[in-house]
């Protein structure tokens, strides 16, 4: 049975199993057909390291993925807070205008205070606009009112200089920190940017390392086809020539038999020289009586089939199987070469073989070239069912067992254990 899933993963194991196996074949043998096996179990743990390989590849871009969607936040809420400082940079400049034209003003209304107070005082005699505006007074009552206003004044025009230049410098400071956050925010920006460009090389770095590993997987998928189907072309033809070479053997012993019983027969009827007066001749029977025969049971510890097909548990299942049967659908043939009893009668511990394309209990259909075989658990005579146990890479474990009750059962060819 040849059942794939093309899935990545399971497309890498099987390159990895291909390596071993042979790249040239010839007559094949047992022993090539049991080191292929070797080799292929033992390069389970590399099949193992290069799953481990890519998933890990792709937790790394995953990571990646979410590090640069991070980064990507990170550089707008950055940049939100840079235009947000901009404005108000915008407006504390603003201010500064307002408070800086309001100086100015203020120093007009002052420069013109003064000229007014120059135009009432009619002389100057202390150079003082304030002392002369004062001192120009026209009597006592007039001095002491013109002091309060000067006083007066004066005290409102330093308080008023005072607050706006106090005002102005309060916005400067204030500009300064503005500025100096603002500097702070462009350069973490810059930074977060470097940092998205080093992860984004990262994250192209690493899915340019699983396409790669896609492509080899990709490419040699093709090869590793042909070294199975190849394989299995040298095993179907190794066990058809063992088959025929034991028919030829079988027919040569039942030749060699009948050879001998019509020499004892005929040597009988020659030292007995009796006839019969009516004309017939008492002649044996002529038939040769054979023992049923005992099955060529060559089943070892060493399985020779690939490991992942249905052949290799069945073989490794029953204990007793031959191991070179060839394909699945070809079992019942072999057998009965072998010496084993072959029928449509179900029972437990047989091994059932299922032809190139027969539906497997209505449920699946085996390989259309190579067929199928499993082996029977348990058979439900008032059911009609046998549950069975089989392997083969269309099953979620390729080493078995993986059971399943079917019916139709004698549709199915049942190859009997020798035990």
């Amino acid at each position: 049975m040849k059942k794939r899933n093309r899935t990545l993963f399971v497309g890498a194991a099987v390159l990895l199993l291909a390596g071993p196996v042979m790249a040239q074949v010839g007559t094949v043998h047992a022993d090539s057909i049991s080191e292929a096996q070797s080799a292929i179990s033992s390069n389970q743990a590399k099949k193992e390291k290069l799953i481990a390989q890519m998933n890990e590849l792709q937790s790394k871009v995953w990571s990646l993925d979410k590090k640069v969607v991070a980064k990507n936040q990170a550089i707008a809420k950055v940049t939100d807070d840079i235009a947000a400082s901009q404005t108000r940079l915008d407006q504390i400049a603003g201010e500064i205008t307002v408070t800086t034209k309001e100086l100015k003003n203020r120093r007009t209304i002052l420069k013109n205070q003064l000229i007014e107070l120059q135009k009432q005082s009619s002389n100057s005699v202390s150079g003082n606009v304030y002392v002369d505006f004062v001192l120009s007074s026209d009597g006592f009552t007039e001095l002491l009112s013109r002091s309060f206003a000067v006083s007066k004044l004066n005290k409102a025009n330093q308080e008023a200089m005072a607050a706006v230049q106090e005002s102005e410098n309060k916005l400067k400071d204030l500009k300064q920190e503005q500025d100096a956050k603002q500097q702070a925010l462009v350069a973490s920006k810059a930074q977060l940017v470097n940092d998205k460009a080093d992860l984004v090389t990262a994250q192209k770095a690493a899915n340019v390392a699983v396409n790669n590993l896609q492509a080899e997987v990709t490419a040699n998928q093709d090869l590793l086809e042909n070294l199975q189907v190849t394989l299995k072309s040298a095993v179907s033809t190794a066990a058809q020539e063992k088959a025929n070479a034991a028919a030829a053997a079988a027919a040569e012993t039942a030749r060699k038999a009948a050879v001998k019983a019509s020499t004892v027969t005929t040597s009988t009827n020659s030292s007995t020289g009796s006839t019969s007066n009516s004309g017939s001749n008492n002649v044996g029977s002529g038939s040769s009586s054979t023992a049923s025969g005992t099955p060529n049971v060559t089943h070892t510890s060493n399985n020779p089939y690939a490991w992942g097909q249905c052949t290799w548990y069945a073989y490794a299942r029953s204990g007793w199987a031959g191991g070179s049967w060839g394909n699945g659908a070809d079992w019942g043939n072999s057998a009965r070469a072998a010496g084993f009893t072959v029928n449509h009668t179900p029972a437990a511990g047989a091994i059932v073989s299922f032809a190139a394309g027969q539906s497997v209990g209505g449920q699946w259909t085996a390989d259309g070239q190579y067929g199928h075989v499993a082996y029977v658990e348990s058979y439900n005579a008032a059911a009609g069912t046998i549950t069975i146990s089989q392997g083969g890479m269309g099953f979620s474990s390729p080493g078995g067992p993986n059971l399943q009750t079917i019916s139709n059962v004698g549709a199915y060819t049942y190859v009997h254990s020798p035990y």
